[in-house]
């Protein structure tokens, strides 16, 4: 029984309006397009609609169908993202832990040194501008106005040297907290 109405519990946020603040909202056959100050993005929906009144929108489906409803929640969560975004940048900030970690940045391209026998080289996408935060060239600040965007490159990032968790050297998250464990005692 517990299971049926955890399964039929719709979304909250789906009966919520949205303020639009200082953004251009277009509608075209299911395009969402938003123009803010940083930057435009464009989104496809296929069964959703908004009702705009004065700078608040509504966001509903088309089709009562029951999936869609469910859908209607995440639909604003990731219309709300992109309208922050819009106004002001998503940031995280890595730091390199190691002996001789460190990221270097050319041109469009960056090389992380990671005790490896050669650099690793990664191009930045467009959407993505990074800079180095200290004189070490151990830590820096990724930022974004696509959230989903910034996190998948700061897991690109994190996976290139894996967390030791002996040690405490990797790449983590700035506020991230490990805790280390014990080496084994004779």
């Amino acid at each position: 029984m517990f299971f049926k109405k955890r399964y039929f519990k719709f979304a909250r946020l789906s009966n919520k309006t949205l303020y639009l603040f200082n953004i251009f909202l277009n509608f075209n056959n299911f395009y969402f397009e938003f123009l803010g100050f940083l930057g435009f993005y464009k989104i496809y929906f296929k069964y959703f609609y908004f009702f705009k009144k004065n700078n608040f929108i509504n966001i509903f489906n088309l089709k009562n169908f029951f999936f869609l409803k469910k859908l209607t929640g995440f639909i604003y969560s990731f219309i709300f993202n992109t309208i922050r975004g819009l106004i002001f940048n998503y940031e995280k900030i890595l730091i390199f832990r190691g002996l001789g970690y460190k990221v270097n940045l050319r041109s469009s391209y960056l090389y992380f040194y990671l005790s490896y026998s050669h650099p690793c080289v990664l191009k930045i996408p467009p959407d993505i501008f990074i800079k180095i935060l200290n004189n070490n060239n151990n830590e820096i600040s990724i930022k974004s106005n696509n959230k989903q965007r910034l996190g998948e490159t700061c897991l690109i990032f994190k996976k290139l040297k894996k967390v030791d968790i002996y040690k405490g050297k990797g790449v983590f998250y700035k506020n991230e907290k490990i805790i280390l464990k014990i080496f084994k005692k004779k």
